[in-house]
């Protein structure tokens, strides 16, 4: 049985940490959308230059381009078995995964969200300072954090409602530390299968 995953929340509350996590245990491949994205950048590839300066400026990146990068990863590893952290982050891209999925025959079988606080977030980076964010990003200036933040918070619901009357939601508190997130999840996961 195949085992389909999104893990969402805002910027720096751990969403990254917990995937791992939770693709070691259950043995799934490990996609965080903002590092494919930033792959492709990398990379210099056609749509990874149309990304770059959306993505340094801390906005998302059109639909198109979000849904090309994410759809020929998923294609490698047969559209299953994976946990992908960073999506969707609005509804009209919840909706497209749902379908594209149901189209290859898979579920989604769970969004799971981590609620943290912006004040957690923020003493996070005050505490942990250059080790919390990834060097290798372009986008960890403190505007381009502030517009994730207020992405966040403009769109974040209406994906959560969305999700949550599907019976597809599964919130955890995010502000405690690391092990009793990845316990309360896994347990989750546990009565998925």
């Amino acid at each position: 049985m195949s085992l389909n995953l999104f893990i969402i929340g805002p910027s720096g509350c751990g969403k990254s940490t917990q995937a791992k996590l939770i693709a070691q245990k259950y043995g799934l491949t490990h996609l965080s959308m903002g590092q494919l994205l930033r792959d492709e950048i990398a990379a210099g590839s056609e749509i990874g230059l149309k990304a770059k300066t959306i993505v340094d400026s801390g906005n998302l990146v059109p639909d198109e381009v979000a849904f090309t990068v994410l759809t020929s990863n998923l294609a490698k590893i047969n559209y299953q078995n994976f946990i992908i952290d960073g999506f969707p982050r609005i509804l009209t891209q919840g909706q497209f995964i749902e379908n594209f999925l149901l189209n290859q025959n898979q579920p989604l079988d769970q969004i799971i969200h981590l609620d943290v606080t912006f004040e957690e977030i923020q003493s996070r980076r005050a505490r942990l300072g250059d080790s919390f964010q990834d060097q290798s990003r372009t986008d960890s200036t403190p505007e381009a954090i502030a517009a994730r933040q207020k992405f966040y918070d403009d769109n974040n619901d209406l994906i959560m409602d969305y999700f949550q009357s599907k019976n597809l939601l599964f919130r955890t508190d995010g502000n405690r530390p690391i092990d009793p997130i990845f316990q309360d999840i896994s347990d989750k996961i546990d009565k998925l299968k």
